[in-house]
Formats: C-alpha cells, structure tokens, sequence
C-alpha cells in the first residue's frame, strides 16, 4: 500500500514570501544607500552644527561673565602728550587664559552632549512642513573627535575723520563627528563672532596692534 505525499504547496509559498520580504529588505536598503542615506547626514549635520553652535554660545557668555571680560581689560589704548594714538596694544597674558580656558570648558560640555542619544524625525529629510515631526525617529549622536581651539583676531575700520572701530574678533574651530544608524560623517564647525569693540578718537597709527605681557 502506498502512501499519498503531502502537498507542497505550503513550502513554495513559504518560499516565496521569504524571497518577497528579502527582496524588499535590499530594495529597502538601496533606497537608504543611494538616497536617504546622503539626506539623513545633511539633516543630521545640520542639526549637530545648530546644536554645538548653540553650546558654544552658551559657554563663551559663560567664560566672559566669570573672567570679567572686556575691551579695556584686554587692549590698552596709548596716546601721547597731544593726544594722539601712539599704539594698541593686547593683553596677550589675560588673552591666552581666556581662550585656554574657554577651549576647556566648550570641550567639557561637548563631551557631555557626546553621551546623549538624540532623536530626530525621518520626516525632516523630505523638507516637507506638512509632515514636520511626524514618523519614526533617527538616533544621532556627536563625537568630539579634535581638541577646540578658540583664537583671537582683530580688525580696524575706518568709521569717519580720525575715528577707527576696532573690533576684537573669537573664532572657535571644532570637529565633530555625526553618527547615525548606519552611516557616520565629519563635521567641522567654525563659529566667530565679535567679543569687544570699541571706538578709537585720533590718527591710529600704521602698525595698529602690539603684543604686551603683564597686566
């Protein structure tokens, strides 16, 4: 007596759906490859550079407030006997303490938001205001990956007859890197912005700026 053999038709089903849903994983992951993948880091970066430009901000107000920063503390003005401007000189000893411990202190802050998981929403990638927050998240982090550098330039304009602004510059570089799943890209921040100024009365000399140790 002979045994009927089960149909099969379950396992070619099985296998068909199996190859559907691979399929549909390598499709998926073409799109993300060739197309979302490039958008997610542009959105990602975008948002670490708001964020660590924010942080930067914050703490560089923080640094002045504590250090009682500012333009006559650190430019000495000279002028002679008529009055006229004989040099401008920075404070060079109180200047390298306020970028070193500004570098210090934006570092520690970046490496404590370096610790923290954020989440921004896939639908940011489309630009669509419609759907703005809607969908699933993407985890983001930002990795200090450089030491910060602050440094300190200045700058001379003519504002009318013998009158010259003169503002001094800080310019903060830092590099970060931006990880998404899947993906990770380098991010080179460089924020500057004015920190003191002043308006100088009289004929400024040609060499503006001189360097100066001591108080």
């Amino acid at each position: 007596m002979f045994m009927k053999r089960k149909p099969r038709r379950h396992k070619l089903g099985g296998i068909i759906i199996l190859s559907a849903i691979m399929a549909m994983i390598t499709a998926f992951l073409y799109i993300f490859s060739v197309s979302l993948r490039p958008a997610l880091i542009r959105v990602s970066q975008a948002y670490a550079k708001n964020v660590v430009s924010q942080v930067i901000d914050d703490e560089v107000k923080k640094v002045m407030l504590e250090e009682f920063f500012s333009y006559d503390k650190i430019v000495v003005i000279s002028r002679d006997k008529d009055g006229k401007v004989t040099s401008v000189s920075a404070n060079s000893t109180l200047i390298n303490r306020f970028t070193n411990d500004l570098g210090i202190s934006i570092g520690d802050e970046l490496d404590k938001i370096s610790r923290v998981k954020r989440k921004i929403p896939l639908s940011s990638v489309f630009g669509a205001d419609l759907f703005s927050g809607l969908g699933p998240r993407i985890t983001v982090r930002f990795v200090p990956i450089s030491v910060t550098n602050a440094d300190i330039s200045h700058t001379f304009e003519e504002a009318g007859i013998n009158q010259t602004i003169h503002t001094v510059n800080l310019t903060v570089t830092v590099d970060m890197e931006v990880l998404i799943p899947m993906a990770g890209s380098t991010l080179h921040i460089n924020s500057g912005m004015p920190i003191a100024q002043t308006l100088i009365v009289g004929s400024v000399p040609g060499t503006y700026l001189t360097r100066v140790d001591g108080k």
